[in-house]
């Protein structure tokens, strides 16, 4: 590994920064909802939003942990869900210059399956790059990559938050959304070419027990979690911390609708929010380098706590800058503090499998908040609630996570 570690770790980031910072042009958790919206997408549709690439990248490794954690290299299957990753923005992009006129549901069903789609390939091979990352860039040096690659995206971020202003500020509505969806896509693809150049290390066996099928591999995880006490309070941390999908879809929406703005006022969240989320790279980087992922994923727990009360009574343009900011930073403290500190609490012995169930349990609870979302929100005068129970479960994340003992970490 220590040969090519300076190689990986330069492409690890600028990839990563490319993939995460092109999302930023159709932002999930500010530009999309109001796309969907636009294009006569219901409230409970909007709600999920969010979740969507969430609920394709977390649902798929439970069915494919058995099989990667047999493989002796993970590039190949990467590379090839890669390419499935990025084709389905193309997609949206297309319907949304070229259809939108003739069938505005199909243009919808495009723009709503984009991110889901492209989810579910990349979680039918997320615990193989799990595994890869844990190959080719040493322990100590993976908060700090991290950090880099979030960095880079939120320079993205930042460009990409005035070209959205830009954009729609001359082209409103569906050719607008298409111009911002393909400058996803371009983004995407200069991603995968970089990604190409990872020099895979360490390609031998990762198991050496007998291979298990599907069937086999789902009914030994009850006993895999019983088995691991840190693992189980951890999931449920993880899992109250999706109460912050009970707010996220409509907090823009929300914000829009109080200070009166039109659809260019999203360039200008996108950009705070991209601010925030650089100083959560400078602050997770140089913390979860040093003392792991727990306190980067409180200082998140602690500021989403803060922004979420906070919004339900905001009303002036400077209160929802900050708010945004601070979302921003709570989001990419989230972002580090999970991968780093979910890498560190899963046993060796079938990391894949464990990975694959923190997955899961989040698939599920993300699922149920958006649900909440959808039931509760009515109209703006309904955001009060969203903000009390997002506050609410973000408190007991906390409170489950406080006590959790940090292993040490593995020099894998």
């Amino acid at each position: 590994m220590v040969r090519h570690v300076r190689h990986n770790f330069v492409v690890h980031a600028l990839e990563g920064g490319l993939f995460i910072g092109g999302l930023c042009f159709i932002s999930g958790t500010t530009v999309l909802p109001t796309i969907v919206q636009d294009l006569g997408g219901h409230d409970w549709l909007v709600a999920r939003v969010p979740i969507l690439m969430w609920s394709g990248l977390l649902l798929m490794p439970v069915f494919t942990a058995h099989r990667i954690e047999r493989l002796h290299r993970y590039m190949p299957l990467l590379l090839v869900t890669g390419v499935f990753q990025r084709l389905p923005f193309l997609a949206a992009a297309l319907a949304l210059l070229y259809v939108v006129e003739t069938s505005r549901t199909l243009v919808l069903a495009a723009v709503a399956l984009a991110p889901l789609l492209s989810g579910m390939a990349c979680g039918v091979s997320l615990t193989a790059w799990q595994q890869l990352l844990l190959r080719t860039i040493p322990h100590h040096r993976r908060s700090a990559m991290l950090g880099v690659r979030y960095s880079i995206s939120c320079a993205i971020g930042i460009g990409a938050g005035w070209v959205v202003t830009r954009v729609l500020a001359a082209y409103p509505g569906p050719r607008g959304y298409g111009i911002l969806h393909l400058c996803t896509f371009g983004m995407l693809a200069l991603g995968y070419v970089l990604f190409a150049m990872v020099r895979e290390t360490g390609a031998s066996p990762p198991a050496d027990s007998p291979p298990l099928n599907l069937r086999e591999n789902l009914r030994q995880i009850p006993r895999l979690v019983r088995s691991e006490k840190r693992v189980k309070q951890y999931l449920v941390s993880r899992s109250l911390l999706s109460g912050i999908f009970i707010i996220m879809p409509f907090l823009a929406i929300y914000a829009r609708e109080t200070l009166g703005e039109t659809e260019s006022f999203l360039g200008e969240l996108v950009i705070v929010q991209t601010v925030g989320a650089a100083v959560a790279n400078l602050v997770g980087g140089v913390v979860g380098a040093r003392v792991g992922g727990k306190a980067v994923l409180i200082a998140s727990q602690i500021t989403f706590l803060v922004l979420a009360p906070w919004s339900a009574v905001a009303g002036t343009h400077i209160e929802f800058y900050a708010i945004f900011l601070l979302f921003g930073f709570a989001q990419y403290t989230w972002f580090i503090g999970t991968m780093v500190l979910s890498l560190e609490i899963c046993p060796p012995r079938q990391r894949s499998t464990y990975l694959a169930v923190i997955s899961f349990a989040c698939f599920a609870s993300m699922l149920a908040a958006s649900e909440i979302s959808s039931l509760v929100w009515t109209g703006p005068e309904r955001f009060v609630h969203l903000a009390v129970l997002t506050t609410a479960a973000v408190a007991l994340s906390l409170a489950f996570l406080v006590p959790l003992h940090q292993p040490p970490r593995d020099p894998a």
